[in-house]
């Protein structure tokens, strides 16, 4: 079995090396507005997603529900049929936010744990402040279930992503450590089978394998590492990402086409439609990488895009907050369908994501420029005593073993 250590590996992961500060997101001297433009796109794409969920979704924690619509039945209704596909958009928006960092954190060689621990009191800190105004607000009337899940966001993992990337983190330097153990070929094998494994088998039936966010992310992570290390023609050429952007656009809506056509015509997949909406979608991580990689290579600065751009995750924690999205998303819908009816639905679908959206940037921008240094500083002072705690009884126990 040949074992292909070539120079260029070694190279590879020198440069790695100088990149010694962790980086989520790329620093002020690395940022590309691409990217962060990218990003922005991301965002947009899931608060429109979250939109058309709550539509769809009919809510246990309010009395009404006339203005859902069930978009899991096939239809002939053109405008149904592209409400089913913005039910993608979350989808492709989370790969792209993982693409993202997956890009700059192959280069890291170890995690920020203050910046780890910051990110954990922010989101607890932001769930808790708007739990305390929406209960005065609605005078206390708030379920128990959301209650708990603003209490413990991490734990109880309303905003997914977030709590995913909080295990991810702390363990993707370790993965970089296996991928700078690996040749060329072992590489390849190990990321494609990965990648077959968890992003198509777990795409045909989610609990194959016993997959999970965090292993199909580990796996987009693999992939993500073999173009950075030996595809840098592929991902730096345009004509091969527009291929490949096709390619992904064509399975998206061809597989979405089929299942509403089988859905029409044979009664087993009438409810199936929404069937291939999942994070495990290889199409549309396919698309993911061929943005990533189009929209990296735009290299221009503009502060604007990266200032909202760094904005990103906390317009993600805010608009989706579980007290929000429960109480006041769902009366935003509601007050549509009572008054205006859903004969213009897709221009609402606009109209609110666009309402959504700046909500959580404007109030994310509020709370950056006030209250977020405080909180900043308040993590780094928990984190140093947290830390003094846990080495002298973690020296105890070792003693003691």
């Amino acid at each position: 079995m040949s074992t292909v250590k070539s120079t260029d590996v070694k190279d590879n992961f020198k440069e790695y090396k100088v990149i010694q500060k962790e980086k989520t997101f790329s620093t002020k001297k690395e940022r590309n507005s691409g990217i962060e433009l990218l990003k922005i796109i991301a965002i947009v794409l899931i608060v429109i997603f979250h939109v058309v969920n709550t539509l769809k979704t009919i809510n246990p924690y309010i009395s009404y529900s006339d203005y859902v619509i069930d978009l899991s039945v096939a239809t002939t209704d053109i405008w149904k049929f592209i409400l089913t596909i913005f039910s993608y958009l979350g989808y492709l928006g989370n790969s792209i936010f993982f693409i993202c960092s997956a890009w700059f954190l192959l280069r890291s060689s170890k995690y920020n744990k203050r910046k780890w621990f910051f990110m954990l009191l922010e989101i607890w800190f932001i769930s808790m402040f708007i739990l305390v105004v929406m209960l005065i607000i609605r005078h206390g009337d708030i379920s128990g279930k959301i209650l708990l899940k603003s209490i413990l966001p991490t734990t109880f993992a309303p905003n997914w992503y977030l709590t995913c990337y909080l295990l991810f983190y702390p363990i993707h330097p370790l993965l970089n450590v296996v991928i700078q153990k690996l040749d060329k070929q072992h590489l390849f094998r190990f990321s494609a089978a990965l990648f077959v494994i968890y992003g198509c088998f777990a795409f045909i039936k989610n609990d194959l394998f016993f997959s999970s966010t965090i292993i199909l992310w580990i796996a987009i992570y693999f992939v993500m590492a073999y173009i950075q290390l030996y595809l840098k023609d592929f991902a730096d050429s345009a004509k091969y990402n527009f291929m490949l952007l096709a390619v992904g656009l064509v399975g998206w809506f061809g597989i979405a086409f089929v299942a509403n056509y089988l859905g029409l015509h044979i009664s087993f997949f009438n409810d199936k439609v929404l069937r291939w909406a999942t994070n495990y979608n290889p199409f549309l991580i396919i698309i993911a990488i061929a943005l990533f990689n189009l929209m990296r290579k735009l290299t221009f600065k503009n502060r604007a895009i990266n200032y909202i751009s760094s904005l990103s995750l906390l317009v993600y924690i805010i608009h989706e907050n579980v007290v929000l999205r429960n109480y006041c998303r769902t009366a935003l819908w509601n007050y549509v369908y009572k008054n205006y009816g859903y004969s213009h639905i897709l221009l609402w679908v606009f109209a609110l994501s666009f309402i959504v959206f700046m909500f959580g940037l404007v109030s994310s921008m509020i709370y950056d420029k006030t209250i977020r240094t405080f909180i900043r500083k308040l993590a780094d002072t928990l984190y140093l005593m947290i830390r003094k705690f846990y080495l002298k009884v973690e020296k105890l126990l070792l003693k003691v073993s």
